[in-house]
C-alpha cells in the first residue's frame, strides 16, 4: 500500500489482465458459491454473535473518522491536528500489519511518526489527549509482500488459531486502542469457502474482543451487487454475512471510475451502494462509516482509449489548474463549475489529451449533505447520525472541507 491508496487502488490496475482469464473467474465463481461444508457451517451458528451491541463509536462532533498512514504519518498528524478540535477520532494504518506466515502483527516499515521510530504509540496518545478515539487498522500487504493466496490462508488458519486472534488482542491492548477495524483486501475469492472463513475470522476477532469493550468494524470493498464489476476484487466478501460479524462497518466509497474518467465519488453512486447495503445488511444501517475520498484522479488517453494515471491530491490538482491556459483546455468535455465533480480535460505541451476530475471542499459538503438527506428517508437509519470516514489525512488534502462539515451538526 502506497500513501494515498488503499490496496483496493493498486489492485484496479490488475482488473484489465484478470478480466482476460475467464477461466480464473469461473472458477472463483464456483468455488466461492459452492456450499459450504456441514462442519463450517455449524460453525458460523455457533459462534454468531448476539444483536449488535449499543456502543459509542466517535467522540467528534461530526462523527468523523480520520485515517492516518504510518507512511505518510508526521504529514497526516499536521492536518490532523488542524480539524482535531471537532474531529478528533482517527484510523490508524501502521501497527497491525499482518505476517501470515506466523498471525503475528507487525509495524510499518516506513512509518515516520516519531524519528528513528516506527511506533505509532504516540499519534495513539496524540489522539487520546485531543479527545478521540484511536481504532488500530489490521491489513496486509498483498500488493507486494505477501500473495492473495497467503491473505487466503491466514483467513482459515485463523479461524482454528487461538493464536492468530490473540495476536490481535495483544496489540489493541499494548497499543492502547479502542477498537479495531479489520481492513484486508487482495484475498483469493477461488480459496475453498473463502467467503463463510472469512465471516468466521471476523466473528472470532469480534468475540475475543467483546470482553474488552473494544468496537470491532470490518472495511469492506465498495459493491454494487453479489457480483459486481470489481468481483475478482470484493468476492471474497459476503456483506449478508459480514453484517452479522462485528459491531460496526465501514464501506470503502471511494474509486467509483477507473475505466473512464469519472468522480472519486458520487451522489448517485453512493445511492447505489445503500441500496445494496439495505438488501445485504439492513440492520446496520446505523451502524455505517461511509469512507470518502479526499483526492481526485487522472486519466489520459493512448490508442484511442483512456488509461488511468492514479490519484490527484487536492494540492496537485490545483497546480495544474493554475498552469493550464485557455487554448489548452476542452471547453466542450470541461466543467469546472458543477457543483458535486468538477472536472476539466485539457492537452497538454507534448500533444496528449487528460481528464482531471478532482474535489474542492465545497463539493465534497455537498456530496455529503445530499446523501444525508438520503439516509433520513430510510425508516432502518433511526435517525441517526451520519458517520463518514476520509481516506486519507495530508497536508494536501482541502483543508476548508472541515470548517464546513462542521456546520452539519
Amino acid at each position: 500500500m502506497r500513501p494515498g491508496h488503499r490496496l483496493f487502488s493498486q489492485w484496479r490496475f490488475f482488473v484489465p489482465l484478470l478480466l482476460l482469464v475467464p477461466v480464473l473467474i469461473l472458477a472463483g465463481h464456483t468455488l466461492v458459491n459452492a456450499p459450504a461444508s456441514e462442519f463450517l457451517m455449524q460453525q458460523l451458528n455457533v459462534q454468531q454473535a448476539p444483536a449488535v451491541r449499543t456502543l459509542h463509536l466517535l467522540n467528534g462532533k461530526t462523527a468523523s473518522l480520520s485515517w492516518i498512514f504510518g507512511r505518510d504519518c508526521s504529514s497526516g498528524v499536521r492536518a490532523y491536528l488542524l480539524s482535531a478540535a471537532h474531529d478528533p477520532d482517527a484510523a490508524l494504518i501502521g501497527s497491525g500489519w499482518v505476517d501470515p506466515t506466523n498471525g503475528q502483527l507487525i509495524e510499518g516499515e516506513n512509518n515516520n511518526c516519531v524519528p528513528g521510530s516506527l511506533s505509532m504509540d504516540s499519534v495513539v496518545r496524540l489522539v487520546h489527549s485531543k479527545g478521540g478515539m484511536a481504532y488500530l487498522t489490521v491489513t496486509m500487504d498483498t500488493d507486494q509482500s505477501w500473495t492473495t493466496q497467503q491473505a487466503a490462508a491466514y483467513i482459515d488458519k485463523a479461524t482454528t488459531d487461538a493464536a492468530y486472534i490473540q495476536a490481535i488482542v495483544n496489540t489493541t491492548v499494548q497499543g492502547g486502542y479502542d477498537g479495531v477495524i479489520m481492513d484486508l483486501e487482495g484475498v483469493d475469492l477461488t480459496y475453498p469457502n473463502i467467503q463463510q472463513k472469512f465471516a468466521l475470522f471476523n466473528q472470532r476477532v469480534w468475540a475475543a474482543l467483546r470482553p474488552l469493550h473494544k468496537p470491532y468494524g470490518i472495511a469492506l470493498l465498495h459493491k454494487l451487487s453479489d457480483h459486481d464489476a470489481y468481483y475478482t476484487l470484493n468476492g471474497f466478501e459476503n456483506w449478508s454475512l459480514l453484517g452479522r460479524a462485528a459491531d460496526f462497518i465501514v464501506i470503502m466509497a471511494v474509486d467509483q471510475a477507473y475505466w473512464t474518467p469519472g468522480p472519486t465519488v458520487s451522489d448517485p453512486w453512493l445511492n447505489q451502494l445503500l441500496a445494496y447495503a439495505l438488501h445485504t445488511m439492513p440492520q446496520m444501517l446505523p451502524r455505517i462509516i461511509w469512507e470518502l475520498p479526499l483526492y481526485g484522479d487522472t486519466w489520459h488517453q493512448a490508442n484511442g482509449g483512456w488509461v488511468f494515471d492514479g490519484d490527484v491530491t487536492f494540492q496537485t490538482s490545483q497546480s495544474i489548474l493554475g498552469q493550464l491556459t485557455p487554448a489548452q483546455i476542452d471547453a466542450a468535455a470541461t466543467d469546472e463549475q458543477d457543483a458535486y465533480t468538477p472536472h476539466v480535460v485539457y492537452t497538454d505541451a507534448s500533444g496528449v489529451k487528460h481528464s482531471l476530475w478532482y474535489l474542492s471542499p465545497q463539493n465534497l459538503y455537498n456530496i455529503v449533505t445530499g446523501f444525508w438527506q438520503t439516509l433520513q428517508m430510510e425508516p432502518q437509519f433511526n435517525n441517526s447520525r451520519l458517520q463518514i470516514a476520509v481516506w486519507w489525512r495530508t497536508t494536501a488534502e482541502p483543508q476548508n472541507f472541515w470548517p464546513l462539515l462542521d456546520k452539519l451538526y
